[in-house]
């Protein structure tokens, strides 16, 4: 499947996420979009779905999936996961892209993989929701 990780990486970071119960590591996703909740659980083997109506559709039809979803809603929960421990995460559609970032590498599902590097100084996480900001001081 061709994917467009750029256009789906770039979606990710218009919306907001909330943890909500992190016993079950599940998350609540509101779409910049649309302004839609969506839930997200990530999985003990680091993928993750999602209750969107694409995730629901491809998820089901793709056998190898076994659950997890690579849609925007996830790839959020990815990011802001990432920025909680001082990283910025970006989409890829294929190994040899991923692994010339030199980076640390996960696939998510749907043949993305995720990549994961330090965020400069100079960001921060924001309290209430998984943006970076600069920093203003």
């Amino acid at each position: 499947m061709n994917r467009h990780p750029k256009s789906l990486q770039s979606k990710s970071r218009t919306h907001q996420v909330f943890l909500d119960d992190p016993r079950v590591n599940r998350y609540r996703v509101i779409s910049g979009g649309s302004g839609k909740e969506y839930i997200v659980n990530v999985f003990s083997d680091g993928n993750a779905g999602c209750n969107c109506d694409w995730a629901t559709k491809r998820s089901s039809e793709v056998a190898e999936n076994k659950g997890s979803s690579a849609c925007s809603h996830t790839v959020a929960v990815f990011e802001f996961r990432a920025q909680g421990n001082g990283y910025r995460v970006s989409v890829w559609s294929s190994p040899e892209e991923a692994a010339r970032q030199h980076r640390t590498l996960s696939g998510i599902g749907e043949g993305l993989l995720v990549t994961a590097r330090r965020l400069p100084k100079r960001y921060v996480q924001s309290d209430f929701f998984g943006v970076a900001d600069r920093a203003t001081k």
